[in-house]
């Protein structure tokens, strides 16, 4: 019953807030097919239009776009930052979805962008644009807590899936559906970088969990707030549930934890 109601739901959102409704439920149960898809939908702070992949699975980006302008998945993040200017860093960026949603809500004076997925990182480029956020600097790079070249697997079939740890030995240049991608480790880049930041936003599909061992120090110095979305540890270490307890080491009272795989933490520094 409760499948069926959020079924439900997200037909009415579709409905009530997208423009061409019907197109954009028809692309999303795969009756008609088609690579790339401007979403135009109506949000508190005006029209807004993204770019994405109407494809039929979980992951699809339409999905990304309802939880973050529609249900507002990072309002609770909005008490925390100024209201004069907000300068952040953003892991796991997607098609920009996050990054415009904030713009909207508050100005942007300076912020970074890190996507490894090709496909993914030209539409985060194009919806960038798309929306006018000129203070908002997109990087083709993933991000963890050594810097080394890795091997992922491409999944046309549920795009913002792509982990740095489904990767393998085999030559991304002899296999299609992979390529090679270069992973940036956090503290080398945060030391390059003297820009002041407010917040950190993570959604990298795990690497949260590293980057956060390998310089959470640094982070509890140079971030008034994070925000992440949590995943199983990789290295299987420790229990989802002990993002939390690992953050307040560095410094970050804990504000919110939905207390699962794929909830969201949000931490404020202490001062």
């Amino acid at each position: 019953m409760k499948k069926i109601v959020g079924q439900l739901e997200s037909v009415f959102l579709t409905l009530t807030r997208f423009r061409n409704p019907l197109i954009v439920l028809l692309t999303r149960l795969g009756f008609i097919e088609m690579p790339y898809f401007v979403f135009r939908f109506a949000t508190a702070k005006g029209p807004t239009a993204m770019l994405g992949r109407p494809t039929t699975t979980s992951l699809a980006d339409l999905f990304v776009i309802k939880e973050v302008f529609i249900h507002e998945t990072y309002k609770d993040i909005l008490p925390l930052l100024a209201e004069g200017g907000v300068r952040f860093v953003d892991i796991g960026a997607n098609l920009g979805s996050f990054s415009i949603w904030l713009a909207q809500q508050r100005h942007v004076v300076s912020s970074y962008c890190f996507e490894p997925e090709p496909d993914s990182f030209r539409l985060l480029g194009f919806n960038l644009s798309l929306n006018s956020c000129d203070g908002v600097m997109p990087i083709h790079a993933a991000v963890g807590g050594t810097e080394r070249e890795i091997s992922i697997q491409l999944k046309s079939s549920s795009p913002g899936g792509t982990s740095i740890y489904s990767n393998g030995c085999s030559d991304a240049g002899q296999h299609p559906d992979r390529t090679g991608i270069k992973v940036v480790a956090f503290s080398q880049w945060l030391n390059e970088v003297a820009t002041p930041f407010d917040l950190l936003k993570l959604d990298c599909e795990g690497a949260e969990w590293e980057i956060v061992r390998a310089c959470g120090h640094i982070i509890g110095e140079r971030f008034k707030v994070v925000v992440a979305e949590i995943h199983d540890d990789p290295d299987k270490e420790s229990a989802v549930d002990a993002f939390p307890t690992l953050m307040e080491k560095h410094g970050f009272s804990t504000l919110r934890w939905d207390g699962k795989s794929q909830g969201l933490y949000i931490g404020k520094r202490v001062s």
